[in-house]
């Protein structure tokens, strides 16, 4: 597999291909709202969650309308497509904005970009945080809790009997907890975000019960939202460490900018790092969840593709 190399001003870079999706969330367009680099984008992809009349789905389709989208609504015919677009530049600087896809859609495609690597100049990520709002704090159904797709199985080692957790933890009541529960890591590793709001950071203690389970003070690693850069490097350090006692898995909940780096440093050393998505959120019924508007920052990072060591 390829590995990569961080890009130190992923802001200077202009993208021909624009990847994105049409959601609910009033900020799944953001990135379309606000950055040049993607109003000026030659060719513009959409994956349509079709969420119809809920939350902002219909201003966001109304807001997109004259910018020149091509918009798909199979994954597989929008997979295909970025596939194709790929193909007819010349090392073309592909955007994913990584912001409102599910962890499921984000693996896909990022495993897409991976598989076309050799013909791709740039890839340049972009999440823009939410606005806070105040977590339920109530115990969810969980909906499915296994691989985001198949290629993160992961391949266990023989040599390695015992399983490390790495996760990113989120504000939702009761999930790490659950996860610790069913997997009996040998060792857990909790990083939680900072750096947007410290509202975010209360509520990420408070509903992980001040991360009170964690065996050692020295297993819980804040990461920052806002420099992708700093987090890519603690993810794949912790994981190189571990990789040489345990097997390891990587549960990113939380912002999505952790999983799309935990993803791809699993890409990278795969097939021996699992990456799993804990969800209780079931994207059939939108509606059934809460709007997100961006708070206005933006993190961005950006790799080109060399040649995998691993």
């Amino acid at each position: 597999m390829a590995d990569i190399t961080p890009i130190v001003d992923p802001d200077k870079l202009e993208a021909s291909i624009y990847i994105g999706c049409l959601g609910y969330e009033h900020r799944s367009i953001e990135a379309l709202r606000r950055l040049a680099s993607a109003k000026a984008s030659k060719t513009k992809l959409l994956f349509d969650y079709r969420s119809e009349s809920d939350h902002c789905y219909l201003e966001n389709k109304r807001e997109i309308g004259g910018l020149g989208c091509v918009v798909f609504d199979d994954l597989k015919v929008f997979l295909d497509q970025i596939r194709l677009e790929v193909s007819h530049q010349a090392a073309p600087n592909v955007q994913l904005d990584v912001t409102s896809f599910d962890r499921r859609k984000l693996a896909l495609i990022l495993e897409t970009l991976f598989e076309i690597s050799s013909s791709i100049g740039a890839v340049i990520l972009t999440y823009f945080p939410r606005e806070f709002v105040e977590p339920s704090g109530e115990l969810e159904e969980v909906l499915e809790f296994g691989p985001v797709t198949p290629q993160f199985v992961g391949q266990a080692s023989y040599e390695r009997d015992n399983l490390s957790l790495i996760i990113g933890a989120g504000y939702e009541f009761g999930r790490v907890i659950g996860a610790i529960d069913v997997l009996e890591p040998e060792v857990t590793y909790c990083m939680f975000p900072v750096g947007t709001d410290p509202r975010f950071e209360r509520a990420v203690a408070h509903n992980n019960l001040g991360f009170g389970f964690l065996d050692d003070p020295n297993l819980l690693i804040p990461y920052s939202v806002l420099n992708p850069d700093s987090t890519y490097f603690a993810i794949r350090r912790l994981i190189q460490v571990e990789l040489n006692e345990r097997n390891v898995l990587v549960l990113p909940l939380g912002p999505k900018i952790f999983a799309a780096l935990s993803i791809i440093i699993a890409l990278i050393y795969s097939p021996a790092v699992m990456v799993w998505r804990y969800s209780t959120e079931d994207l059939r019924r939108p509606s059934s969840l809460s709007d997100a508007r961006a708070t206005g920052e933006v993190a961005l990072f950006a790799f080109t593709f060399s040649e995998g060591s691993n």
